[in-house]
């Protein structure tokens, strides 16, 4: 299908749409019989001139000089672009995105600020465009004015001719130019061996009135979703290398099997990482579907791999992740042969997003992924399954809120967005904790009720903790409640049965909003129990802070926030803050075995982590604060006391912290 430019009716269909290799030697042009000039005397006539050439259709006489852009703002790498591919508008978004403003700011820094050059349009406005994508310019150049057609022409000759390397269309190919219009022409980036063909019969329309259809009174360029997303190689320095997931189909069929009970947890497994090769045929990055039916789509084998069996499993409980898309785009996820989908990651342009879903699994151990709009590279990873049974509707669901992530500094087209990233360098691991000690983890999850289902008015649900070892007896975690039909409270320990003695700490709950508090709770064998109020229902989050071993409890202070540092880290240095003193914790170190932090970070370009551990003693290599690349993110750690009370905090990269002590844990 020949792509719909600036609005107007659609053009016939062509069966075979070939792409180019990229890289063009200039060719001669194929010259056709001309049709008879007009009489406006502009200069301007209508010919039927079709042909390849490396620059504009049909060069005007006499024309004046014209200037050209001066060229990419950065050094351009040795590699191009991957070639176009046809991408027609498949959403409405006219905000312009960064790739097209940009063009549009290059044309106005060449030609003057004064020029006219449209990007969006309304919904609502005519058929299909990519305008309505925010993804097309239109400069409003004249082919019947002398000076405006030199600047056109002037242009398309730097777009379209040999670049700096003498590569034909490579100025085009580095800013993702999807297709042209221009005099009564069309030029395809996704089809570079047709060069100008003629554009909607145009040839035998040479009146004034089909100026504007025939693309006389401007010029249409349509950008392909790496133009449009601003991180092409000509703006970036970085070319989008990865090639398309080619073209894929499943031959499963009939209903998923029910399944029974809840998740079986597994190790975490990936099935599916496209910027490695695991799970398809070669690197590669998942595209929108085609016009012409292509199903572009990712069948992820979940069965037989890591912990999951390789038979009697009815669904999979996946975290899909989106890496570095180009545009707006939305994940989803099903078994192949069902007859719906379900919306699993929701991702903005130039980031990462990633959600938990359960998924049915078809009859030959897959699920499907596909994306909406533009392209990216994906993660899937399998972290638990459901077995074969008649008791529960075997559907797809969303278990999660989609977690949204800004890229890593490595490079958006080739570096992997680490699903943990490492905590900072820190002095190896000791050995195991002695009976009767502290020893703080920073915030490992230990338990997220989504994977099960909320809690229920009155259940009482006994899970393991993630994080404890087994010869832990009292542990210190952070626990979010969220999603409550009522207000109420939870219980959290060793509960018990009715008439026997409750060994629990408690929370409150508040109706539909979270809530978290920092509680001390009894601990068995690295279990606990969860119990929510008769009346509520309610999704828990629980936090493992630290633990302690021995017979002694744990004993946990709150105090009001106050302030232990706050600076600037550079990624190496490690810096020292005494903890022992302030506010109510005690000024004796040997009264202390740890302060409760809260953790402020803002990241400076890169996602990391941020640590804080005793001085003089052991930074066991565990989780501790986020950081966010230009962003700002709040977490609660426990830092051990170390040697005259000092703790030590360290980041892997560049960010601002600031850090408060919230409470403390006694000896």
């Amino acid at each position: 299908m020949l792509p719909h430019i600036t609005g107007h009716s659609a053009l016939p269909r062509l069966h075979a749409l070939m792409r180019g290799s990229g890289i063009f030697i200039f060719v001669g042009a194929l010259i056709l019989q001309a049709s008879p000039a007009t009489a406006d005397g502009s200069g301007w006539q209508s010919t039927n001139w079709t042909g390849v050439i490396a620059g504009a259709p049909e060069p005007g006489v006499g024309l004046p000089a014209a200037p050209t852009p001066a060229g990419p703002p950065v050094a351009l790498p040795a590699e191009y672009d991957v070639p176009a591919e046809y991408e027609g508008q498949s959403s409405c978004d006219p905000v312009p995105k960064p790739g097209t403003q940009r063009l549009a700011d290059l044309i106005k820094s060449t030609y003057g600020q004064d020029e006219v050059v449209w990007i969006p349009r309304d919904c609502g406005v005519g058929g299909q465009s990519e305008h309505k994508e925010g993804r097309a310019v239109d400069w409003m150049r004249s082919v019947r004015d002398l000076e405006g057609r030199a600047e056109a022409e002037a242009f398309l000759n730097w777009l379209l001719g040999p670049d700096q390397f003498g590569v034909a269309y490579g100025n085009a190919i580095r800013l993702g130019v999807m297709y042209i219009g221009w005099n009564d022409r069309i030029w395809r980036g996704y089809d570079q061996n047709k060069g100008w063909t003629e554009l909607k019969g145009c040839f035998s329309k040479p009146d004034k009135g089909s100026d504007n259809t025939c693309h006389r009174n401007h010029i249409h360029i349509s950008l392909t979703w790496d133009g449009a997303s601003g991180r092409s190689s000509f703006w970036d320095g970085t070319a989008f290398t990865a090639p398309y997931c080619a073209r894929n189909r499943s031959s499963a069929g009939g209903a998923p099997a029910t399944r029974v009970g809840g998740v079986v947890a597994v190790d975490q497994v990936r099935v599916v990482g496209t910027r490695s090769g695991i799970g398809v045929k070669e690197r590669c990055r998942l595209q929108q579907d085609r016009w012409n039916g292509d199903s572009h789509r990712i069948f992820a084998k979940v069965t037989g791999v890591g912990g999951v069996p390789a038979e009697g499993v009815a669904a999979v409980l996946v975290r899909v992740s989106a890496l570095g898309t180009n545009a707006a785009t939305t994940l989803r996820a099903w078994s192949p042969g069902a007859s719906s989908s379900v919306p699993v990651v929701k991702a903005p342009m130039n980031a990462d997003a990633s959600a938990d879903a359960i998924i049915p699994v078809a009859s030959d151990g897959t699920i499907a992924i596909a994306t909406t709009a533009g392209a990216t590279d994906v993660t899937v990873d399998v972290l638990g399954y459901y077995p074969n049974g008649p008791e529960v509707e075997n559907r797809s669901e969303v278990v999660s809120e989609t977690l949204i992530m800004p890229m890593t500094e490595l490079g958006p087209n080739l570096a992997p967005v680490p699903v943990a990233p490492a905590a900072p360098q820190a002095p190896p691991p000791g050995a195991p904790p002695e009976e009767g000690e502290f020893v703080g983890i920073g915030a490992e999850v230990g338990y997220e009720s989504m994977s099960q289902g909320a809690i229920q008015p009155g259940e009482i649900r006994t899970v393991a903790l993630n994080g404890l070892p087994a010869q832990a007896t009292s542990a210190l975690v952070n626990v979010t409640t969220s999603d409550s039909t009522k207000k109420g409270k939870l219980r959290i320990g060793q509960i018990g049965q009715i008439g026997e003695k409750s060994n629990a700490a408690t929370a409150k709950v508040r109706k539909a909003k979270p809530r978290t508090a920092i509680l001390v709770v009894p601990v068995v064998a690295g279990t606990v129990q969860i119990s929510a109020s008769k009346k509520s229902a309610v999704q828990v989050k629980v936090e493992v802070l630290g633990y302690r071993t021995g017979a002694l409890p744990l004993k946990a202070r709150g105090m009001s926030a106050r302030k232990l540092i706050k600076t600037k880290f550079n990624g190496t240095k490690v810096k020292l803050a005494k903890a022992t003193g302030i506010g109510d914790v005690p000024k004796k170190k040997n009264k202390v075995l740890a302060v409760i932090l809260r953790v402020t970070t803002k990241g400076k370009g890169a996602d990391g982590r941020f640590a804080a551990y005793a001085v003089g003693g052991v930074d066991r290599g565990s989780r501790s604060a986020t950081v966010t690349a230009k962003g700002k993110t709040t977490s609660i750690v426990v830092a051990e006391v170390g040697d005259k009370g000092l703790v030590a905090l360290a980041a892997n990269v560049r960010t601002k912290v600031r850090v408060a002590v919230v409470g403390y844990i006694r000896r």
